[in-house]
C-alpha cells in the first residue's frame, strides 16, 4: 500500500508530504482546490504521461516521490531482482520521479535510476487508478476482451500465449511468402540484373586489403627517381666512396686500425675499439642492404599504367556496389544469395505455404482453445457483474458478454480477423431497465451508470489482479442520493480487502471513510498555494456538513453529517 507521498514544485504544491494508512482514505475540498492535482502527481510518479506544464510557475523542476508498504512483495521482488535491483527486507519501496522544464525526465525505484517502462511495469502491479476518463476506455469495445482476458485470470495465460508464439510465426512466413511472391513478381527481370551485377564483380577478382596495396605501390612508383637517387648515393658516401674523397667505411676501418694500434698502451681504449668494430659491423650489414634494394629495385612505367587502371575499375565497382572493396564482396554475397531464393524460389514457395497452413491449423486450435475458456469464463462475469450491479441499485439490469467468431468455412475471413488475441470479438451489453433491449453500453448507458458499472468492473477485477492499492478520482460523477449510498458501501467494502484512496464530492463517500484529508486552496502575500490536512473527528463532521449544505454550514447539516458518519460505523462493523 501508498504509506507517504512526497509532491514538490508541481502546480499549485509547493512542497507536500502526506501519509496515508490502511482501509479507505477520502480526499475532499472545494472545487479547484487542488485534489486532482494530487491524483495527477500520483500518476506521475507511476510512470504516466508527463506534461512540463504541471511544473509550477517560475521553478525549474517538479519531483514527487510515493513510498510503498507491501505485505506480498513477491511479484515485486521478481522485478526488481530482474533489473539488478536489490528489494528492501521490510518490503517498503521507494519510487521517484522528476520532470525538468528542459523536458528530462529521472525515474528512480529504490534509489536506482530505471527507464519509464521500468517504472511503469512496476507500478502496474501496484496501484489500480480510476479516474473519468477510464469511462470512455469501457466505452470502446475494443478494450472489452482485455476486461475479459484479465477476469479469465491465469487459466487462460499459457493458451493465450501459445496463441501468440503462433501467431507470430504464422505472421512471419506470411511475410516471407509475400516477399518471395513480390520477387517472382520481376523475377526475370531482377535475375538477368543479378546475375549482371554478380558477373561484374567476379570478374574484378577483387581481393581485401587489395586497394591500399595497390596505393602504396603506386606512391613508391611515383617517387622512383627520387628514391633511387637516395639509395646510389647512400651506397657511394658509405661504401665507395667518390674521387678524392673516401667512403664512410674506409675512414672507419682507419679509425678502428688506429685505435688497435694503441690500445694495449692505454687499457681504457679496449672498450672504444670493440664499440668501434660494431659499428664497423652494422654499417657492414646497412651497406649490405642498400647493395640488396638497389638490384632489385626496378622503375616499370607500364606497371604503374597498370595500377592507375585497376584503382580506377576498383572506384568504379565501389561507386556502384559499396564504399570498400570489404562492402562490395559482401554485396555480391547478397546478391548471390538473392538470386539462389530466385532460382529455387518456387521450391521454398511451396514449402513456406505447406507450413503457412500447418501453423494456421495450430493457430485455429489456439484460438478455438482460447475462445472455449472466454466463453466459459464470459457466463461467470456476467453473473457476478449483476450481482454487483445490484448492490449498486442497478438491481434490474441485464448484461451480456457478446463473443462473436468468423465463419468456420469462411477461411478468408477467418485469416483476416485474427490478431494475437485470437479471432473473438468480444462487446459487451446492457440493459438498465426492464424491458429494454440488449444494447452496446455507449449506446444505452448513462453517466452515472457508467460510473457503477465502472466500479463493478474494479471490484471484480482488483481482486483478481491483486492489486494492493485502489485509487477512485470522482467517480461519483452522476450519481446521488441513494445510489450514492450505495457506491459509497461498495467502495467501503473493497476497502477490507485494498488499500482505496478516493477523490469524491458525495458526503455519503466521505461518511464512510476510516481516514479523512481535507484539501484547501489559500492565498498569502498574493501567493496561491494547496494544502492537506488529515481532519479528526469534529474536522470531518464539519467537511461533510459542508458538503451537505454548501458553504453555509448549519446546526441541520452538522447533525445530518453525524448522522452519516454513525451510520457508517454501524454499516463497516456489518462487513
Amino acid at each position: 500500500m501508498i504509506k507517504h507521498i512526497l509532491i514538490k514544485n508541481i502546480a499549485l504544491i509547493d512542497e507536500l508530504s502526506i501519509e496515508f494508512y490502511d482501509g479507505f482514505n477520502v480526499l475532499t475540498g472545494e472545487t479547484g482546490a487542488g485534489k486532482s492535482i494530487i491524483i495527477d502527481s500520483v500518476n506521475l510518479a507511476l510512470g504516466e504521461r508527463a506534461d512540463r506544464e504541471l511544473i509550477k510557475s517560475g521553478q525549474d523542476y517538479a519531483r514527487v516521490e510515493v513510498l510503498f508498504s507491501l505485505s506480498n512483495p513477491s511479484k515485486v521482488n521478481e522485478i526488481l531482482s530482474s533489473y539488478g535491483i536489490e528489494p528492501e527486507p521490510d518490503g517498503s519501496l521507494l519510487l521517484m520521479r522528476e520532470l525538468t522544464v528542459q523536458g528530462k525526465n529521472v525515474c528512480r525505484i529504490n534509489g536506482r535510476t530505471v527507464t519509464l517502462s521500468m517504472l511503469r511495469e512496476i507500478t502496474r502491479h501496484l496501484v489500480d487508478i480510476h479516474g473519468q476518463h477510464q469511462h470512455q476506455y469501457l466505452l470502446d469495445p475494443e478494450s472489452h476482451i482485455d476486461f475479459l482476458d484479465k477476469y479469465c485470470g491465469p487459466v487462460l495465460d499459457a493458451p493465450k500465449q501459445q496463441l501468440a508464439d503462433t501467431y507470430d510465426q504464422w505472421l512471419n512466413v506470411r511475410r516471407e511468402i509475400s516477399r518471395i511472391e513480390g520477387i517472382n513478381k520481376d523475377g526475370v527481370r531482377r535475375k538477368d540484373i543479378l546475375i549482371y551485377q554478380i558477373n561484374e564483380i567476379n570478374n574484378a577478382h577483387l581481393r581485401p586489403g587489395e586497394e591500399e596495396e595497390l596505393r602504396k605501390e603506386r606512391t613508391l612508383l611515383m617517387h622512383a627517381e627520387k628514391i633511387m637517387h637516395a639509395a646510389n648515393e647512400s651506397y657511394v658516401i658509405l661504401y665507395t666512396g667518390k674521387q678524392g674523397s673516401p667512403s664512410v667505411s674506409d675512414k672507419l676501418a682507419e679509425a678502428v686500425s688506429l685505435i688497435k694500434a694503441v690500445e694495449n698502451i692505454d687499457d681504457s681504449l679496449d672498450s672504444i675499439a670493440a664499440q668501434l668494430e660494431n659499428v664497423q659491423y652494422t654499417l657492414e650489414d646497412v651497406v649490405m642492404r642498400l647493395r640488396e634494394f638497389k638490384d632489385r629495385f626496378e622503375y616499370d612505367p607500364y606497371r604503374l599504367e597498370e595500377i592507375e587502371e585497376r584503382l580506377q575499375l576498383i572506384q568504379n565497382l565501389k561507386r556502384k556496389y559499396g564504399s570498400s572493396i570489404e562492402e562490395i564482396l559482401r554485396f555480391k554475397a547478397e546478391l548471390e544469395n538473392e538470386l539462389s531464393l530466385i532460382e529455387n524460389s518456387e521450391e521454398r514457395l511451396a514449402a513456406l505455404k505447406s507450413q503457412s497452413d500447418a501453423l494456421f491449423s495450430s493457430l485455429l486450435r489456439s484460438c478455438k482453445e482460447v475462445s472455449n475458456i472466454r466463453k466459459q469464463k464470459a457466463k461467470e462475469l456476467e453473473k457476478e457483474l449483476v450481482i454487483h450491479l445490484c448492490d449498486l441499485n442497478m438491481d434490474k439490469t441485464r448484461f451480456q458478454i457478446s463473443i462473436q467468431t468468423p465463419d468456420a468455412a469462411d477461411i478468408d475471413n477467418m485469416s483476416s480477423s485474427m490478431t494475437k488475441n485470437g479471432f473473438d470479438k468480444v462487446e459487451f451489453l446492457i440493459s438498465p431497465n426492464p424491458g429494454e433491449p440488449l444494447k452496446p453500453l455507449a449506446k444505452i448507458i448513462s453517466g452515472g451508470e457508467m460510473s457503477r458499472v465502472m466500479l463493478a468492473f474494479k471490484t471484480l477485477l482488483a481482486d483478481i489482479d491483486e492489486i494492493p492499492t485502489m485509487i477512485f478520482d470522482e467517480i461519483d460523477v452522476g450519481v446521488s442520493g441513494r445510489t450514492a449510498q450505495k457506491v459509497a458501501e461498495k467502495i467501503g467494502t473493497i476497502s477490507k480487502g485494498h488499500q482505496v484512496i478516493c477523490v469524491t464530492h458525495l458526503p455519503q463517500i466521505a461518511s464512510m471513510a476510516d481516514n479523512h484529508y481535507l484539501i484547501e486552496k489559500v492565498t498569502k502575500n498574493n501567493q496561491t498555494k494547496t494544502l492537506v490536512s488529515k481532519l479528526e473527528q469534529l474536522g470531518r463532521q464539519k467537511e461533510i456538513a459542508r458538503m451537505i449544505g454548501g458553504s453555509e454550514i448549519t446546526k441541520l447539516s452538522l447533525d445530518h453529517a453525524g448522522e452519516l458518519i454513525n451510520n457508517a460505523v454501524i454499516l463497516k462493523n456489518k462487513y
